[in-house]
């Protein structure tokens, strides 16, 4: 597990010399493959129509976020983050337009962010939700991309006094139990394990949420709709986490 959070990606090397020589290199595409989360989804709410909804805001997400940051620190590169999210995915849909969404752009780097919906599943999911992950890792590496697990944030360990409809504090409530009872660490540390025998980096943001919580830090309060979703500035912290990773 050491040696392989040690492994470091050519992909920080290619945008290097992208950024040094743009003349004579192609530009460079990293693909992020995930939820609501990476789709940029933000508050939620019930339509006209009594049907869930959510805020799209793509543009504060983490993947636009990590663009603009990858374009600050190597502007000559003038890297694409295409978001490739889906609100309400699980791993297995992931897996299931793996080809269609992603690798038919011919991605040099995959980040793969799944498990808030999985969990949700409970853990009779738990086996689909490895085998899925363990088929999108395996499909990056044969296409000859490079792929980088970002594990998700802690839902609500709480209902917030903010939620009044309650149709948001039954799901809510929903969520804070697969948070507090232990299944969502279940998932994250299970994604961990197969990315570590697939040899897969690991951007952990999950393990700065926690460590926030253990210090005192409301973080069901850093969730915009104090759910499952962080709010655009609580989602830095996946761009910190992925660029610490890259530059291992």
């Amino acid at each position: 597990m050491q040696e392989n959070r040690r492994r470091s990606l050519e992909f920080l090397k290619k945008l290097s010399a992208r950024n040094k020589d743009a003349w004579n290199t192609r530009p460079l595409l990293i693909a992020v493959l995930g939820d609501s989360v990476s789709h940029g989804c933000f508050d939620v709410f019930y339509n006209e129509q009594g049907r869930i909804d959510t805020l799209y805001d793509p543009e504060s997400g983490y993947a636009a976020q990590l663009q603009r940051r990858l374009r600050r620190l190597y502007p000559a590169a003038a890297v694409t983050v295409m978001n490739a999210g889906v609100s309400g995915n699980q791993a297995c849909h992931g897996l299931a337009r793996l080809e269609r969404d992603v690798l038919s752009r011919d991605p040099d780097l995959v980040i793969v962010a799944f498990g808030l919906n999985d969990c949700m599943e409970g853990l009779e999911a738990l086996a689909r939700y490895e085998s899925s992950l363990r088929g999108i890792f395996a499909g990056v590496q044969a296409h000859g991309a490079e792929c980088m697990l970002l594990t998700e944030q802690r839902m609500c360990s709480y209902v917030s006094c903010h939620l009044t409809d309650p149709r948001l504090r039954e799901g809510a409530a929903k969520c804070a139990q697969k948070q507090n009872d232990g299944t969502l660490d279940r998932y994250m540390d299970a994604a961990r394990s197969v990315a570590a025998e697939m040899r897969v980096p690991v951007a952990d943001a999950y393990a700065v949420w926690n460590r926030l919580e253990a210090h005192g830090v409301d973080t069901t309060a850093m969730l915009s709709n104090y759910t499952s979703h962080p709010t655009p500035e609580a989602s830095e912290i996946f761009v910190d986490v992925i660029l610490e990773t890259l530059m291992r």
